[in-house]
């Protein structure tokens, strides 16, 4: 931005998605920032799910675009968002009870170590970088 204020880390400009020709997003404006926690609400059939789906790959939109620091992005798949630092949390949250927090939280997509990338789980880093996530968050574990 031309004030020195930094601009959003994601803007969404104009999203639409449609299926079947029946819109159900409509010029979608969105700007996070930094340091802020936003939540999406509203009645049932707004288009919430539908707009986390189209941020995270799941769902192609119908136009408008996505920024990302500044970069046109556009996830073709939640691996897509997800290396592009995206990930989301469903209200519906199926955490695993025969694992710890720290399997919980990289479920799927645990940091590899081996010979060959992708050779075996890195048990270390997953615990290691569990304890920093939940330490940003004000959670310890003594």
């Amino acid at each position: 931005m031309t004030d020195g204020t930094p601009g959003p880390v994601l803007a969404l400009r104009g999203i639409h998605k449609q299926f079947g020709g029946i819109p159900v997003l409509r010029d979608v404006r969105l700007d996070l920032y930094p340091g802020e926690i936003h939540a999406l609400m509203g009645q049932n059939g707004a288009g919430k799910s539908t707009l986390i789906k189209v941020l995270t790959g799941v769902l192609p939109s119908s136009g408008g675009e996505m920024r990302l620091e500044g970069q046109p992005i556009r996830p073709a798949s939640p691996l897509d968002a997800q290396k592009l630092g995206i990930s989301t949390v469903y209200q519906e949250v199926n955490l695993c009870p025969n694992l710890s927090v720290a399997e919980n939280v990289f479920a799927g997509r645990y940091p590899r170590c081996g010979a060959v990338q992708g050779f075996r789980i890195d048990w270390a880093a997953v615990n290691r970088r569990a304890e920093e996530l939940l330490a940003r968050i004000g959670w310890t574990s003594t």
